[in-house]
């Protein structure tokens, strides 16, 4: 049933991405990229919910330390209370409030423990309301997941590249499908780069006509008077 749901919400998405085009960091903290729209300032507690710019949910385990979905957004690749783990499948995310920005990439690190404990099957959703949700970004290939063997990983997805540039969302959510074995998933770290969307700029041709239109209502004004 999961398959079929997530199919389903792959063939609604902007872009599925096949991962091909991703950049490999490194596997250590130095490979994150930092001052992610969660942490712009860097400066968030690694133990606690402090200094971050967005309110966290998850659907399992909702706290930092004791290898809660809250450390994908602690700064750190690593074991322990430096990732999340264990339970299978579900989701993580950051929420941004009133402000919206358009994802332009994001990082995804692996953990320490073993490579079948990595998703294989995930999303990066966006939503502003937290009940309708938009796949922005889709990695599906059963039994492999984008670490292959390696630990502590990060990944680096771009848009244009690996997704299309998304429409602007206040919430940013990973959903984990599928682990490549077993029935334990886990994730080191989650970074999310975005942009506020830009505002519009009205054609030439608008500008003409609305020029128009003033000069016409001043000119009426001006014979009434």
């Amino acid at each position: 049933m999961q398959r079929i749901l997530f199919a389903l919400l792959t063939a609604a998405a902007l872009f599925a991405g096949s991962a091909q085009g991703a950049v490999v960091r490194g596997t250590d903290n130095r490979a994150l990229v930092g001052n992610d729209l969660t942490d712009p300032e860097n400066d968030g507690n690694a133990n606690a919910y402090a200094n971050y710019n967005a309110v966290f949910r998850s659907s399992i385990e909702p706290y930092f330390g004791s290898e809660g979905a809250f450390n994908v957004f602690d700064n750190r690749v690593g074991g322990g209370d430096d990732k999340w783990c264990c339970d299978m499948n579900g989701w993580v995310e950051a929420d941004f409030g009133s402000q919206r920005y358009q994802l332009t990439s994001f990082t995804v690190a692996s953990g320490n423990d073993a490579p079948g404990r990595d998703s294989d099957i995930w999303q990066i959703l966006g939503s502003n309301d937290g009940i309708q949700y938009t796949p922005i970004f889709s990695y599906n290939h059963d039994g492999v997941s984008p670490w292959g063997e390696y630990r502590y990983q990060v990944i680096e997805y771009t848009a244009g590249v690996d997704f299309a540039l998304p429409a602007a969302y206040s919430i940013f959510r990973y959903q984990t499908f599928s682990v490549v074995d077993g029935n334990q998933h886990q994730l080191a770290e989650l970074e999310l780069f975005g942009r506020a969307p830009r505002a519009e700029v009205p054609e030439p041709g608008s500008l003409a006509l609305l020029g128009l239109g003033l000069l016409a209502v001043f000119g009426l004004r001006r014979m009434r008077d």
